[in-house]
């Protein structure tokens, strides 16, 4: 069974803080990049809570604050493996 949808996830200290940033890629199933986005802490506490370009996460048409939760968490969980 091919998937519907991949997510590619890499993991890199971009600014050198200490704190690697996210990057979140979506491919549909004919693998072309539908949507990409990057997450990273404001702040040096390593929280991640900073989302670059805004998307729609959960499928229901709009770009609010639950989509960003969606891709912090995702970035979150990925980030400490």
């Amino acid at each position: 069974m091919m998937a519907v949808k991949e997510i590619r996830i890499s993991i890199e200290d971009f600014n050198n803080d200490k704190v690697p940033e996210v990057l979140l890629e979506f491919y549909d199933k004919k693998k072309e990049l539908e949507f990409s986005t990057s997450v990273s802490a404001s702040k040096k506490k390593g929280v991640y809570d900073k989302v670059d370009v805004k998307g729609d996460a959960d499928g229901d048409g709009d770009f609010d604050p639950a989509d960003d939760k969606k891709f912090i968490r995702l970035a979150a969980a990925a980030a400490e493996c």
